[in-house]
């Protein structure tokens, strides 16, 4: 697996990571009367990188640049 393939898999992993904690600091911040929206939009992006990621990962198998291996 080349770095091609490595940096968009490793930065959306942070990415997701980053999101996830944005969504727990609004959970925690928010008080309800400003934007009570916050949490749903941060969970939301991670929900949407997620699948990114996994669309990301399929098509690497596919493509052959993602190689199974035995345990």
């Amino acid at each position: 697996m080349d770095l091609f393939f490595k940096l968009p898999v490793i930065l959306l992993l942070i990415f997701i990571v980053a999101s996830l904690f944005q969504g727990m600091y609004y959970l925690n911040k928010d008080d309800g009367k400003n934007d009570r929206t916050r949490v749903v939009r941060a969970l939301t992006v991670r929900i949407v990188l997620s699948f990114v990621l996994f669309s990301l990962l399929i098509l690497g198998y596919f493509s052959g640049m993602l190689q199974p291996h035995g345990l």
